[in-house]
């Protein structure tokens, strides 16, 4: 069963749709990741609403945009889950089919948090082309 999920995964994104793929271990919430034209996008489900995201650094690997984010904000208050998106366009005249992004998660004074992979998706995100 795992061989025929993964060689349909891999089928699609062959043909060119996205897919999202969460990494093993990551607990802070929802990350999607995948491509909107030329720009790596990054969509977080932030606990709260209020919070921000930005792009610390990136390179491009081969194929693959490696991104390095933080995402900032409220450590109390109600749980309200909010989508926040950031994109990264990466240096003229390089391209890249996947996105690969390590997140940390900074709340109220936790500013020692380190960046831990959080997904990879290769494409669009769903319901976008490029």
């Amino acid at each position: 069963m795992i061989r025929v999920v993964g060689a349909f995964v891999a089928a699609l994104v062959l043909i060119g749709c996205g897919s999202v793929t969460r990494i093993h271990g990551w607990a802070g919430g929802p990350v999607e990741v995948g491509t909107r034209g030329s720009a790596a996008v990054v969509r977080y489900q932030a606990p709260r609403p209020g919070w921000t995201m930005k792009v610390d650094r990136g390179r491009i690997d081969g194929q693959t945009a490696i991104l390095w984010m933080t995402a900032t904000g409220q450590a109390d208050g109600p749980l309200d889950r909010t989508t926040i998106e950031a994109s990264w366009t990466g240096p003229e005249g390089e391209s890249f089919e996947c996105v690969q992004v390590n997140l940390r998660v900074l709340a109220g004074d936790d500013a020692n948090r380190q960046y831990l992979a959080a997904a990879t998706g290769c494409g669009p995100l769903d319901g976008e082309s490029n």
